[in-house]
């Protein structure tokens, strides 16, 4: 308990599955809670549990594939709580369809949401925690943009230029005491994974032997490690949440 005390935690995407495990586990561990969401009634929920039990959280309406809303998000928790210690890039869409049956607008929206909006996110934050001397970043990153998979896509292209912008970002402000790390999951048990590959699951049992799938919580306590002080020595890192499915890749 009290893990990431008075720390200030923005939330991309916070109204997702494991956006709302890690604002959960970081109200719990006595952070100040910023939830970024596209339509705040999907949020409500959230916010009630949250505030019932006692802790801090908000939530600020945010197109995340806008340098604007990026810019007005940022300059509106800095104005409410003065810093931002942890910043959580959650935000991410994901396609079963290989490269020639995506259409461009296929491919402008994985770009937007899973690709710009981390860069946005980097250019508006990073100055406020040179001046906070020193912050953490965590990218909920994927498997895909790790290691080849059988049924790698598009998807795991723009993941893998999430996995690489991270490790220069993490470099270059490792003087500043701003630690940036991914986190690769597997298949987590998410209603995106029901939604999109509706036939996961058989095919997870056939090269996996974990006896489940991975859970919402698993990658949040995660994300809750990375973001406490805990990790003050961890930047550079992708830390893989996969079962064992890399081990037999």
């Amino acid at each position: 308990m009290n893990r990431l005390l008075g720390k200030v935690m923005l939330i991309t995407e916070s109204a997702s599955a494991i956006g709302t495990a890690t604002a959960k586990l970081a109200s719990k561990e006595g952070a100040i809670v910023i939830c970024a969401v596209r339509n705040l009634n999907d949020i409500a929920p959230l916010i009630s549990e949250i505030t019932q039990i006692g802790g801090t959280i908000s939530a600020f309406q945010h197109d995340i594939g806008s340098i604007h809303s990026w810019r007005k998000l940022v300059t509106s928790t800095i104005k409410t709580y003065g810093k931002i210690d942890v910043l959580v890039n959650n935000a991410g869409i994901s396609s079963p369809k290989l490269m020639l049956d995506l259409t461009i607008e296929d491919w402008n929206k994985i770009q937007e949401i899973d690709l710009n909006s981390f860069t946005y996110s980097l250019k508006e934050v990073i100055p406020f925690m040179i001046n906070n001397n020193g912050g953490s970043i965590i990218n909920v990153s994927s498997l895909e943009g790790l290691v080849e998979l059988t049924d790698d896509n598009p998807y795991g292209a723009v993941k893998d230029v999430i996995r690489s912008l991270s490790l220069d970002a993490a470099f270059e402000y490792a003087k500043n005491n701003i630690r940036i790390n991914s986190i690769c999951p597997g298949t987590i048990e998410t209603p995106m994974i029901e939604t999109s590959f509706p036939n996961i699951r058989p095919q997870y049992k056939k090269s996996v032997q974990f006896p489940y799938l991975g859970k919402p919580r698993d990658i949040a306590n995660s994300v809750i490690y990375l973001a406490c002080d805990e990790a003050s020595f961890i930047t550079g890192a992708k830390m893989v949440i996969d079962g064992d499915r890399v081990a037999i890749e």
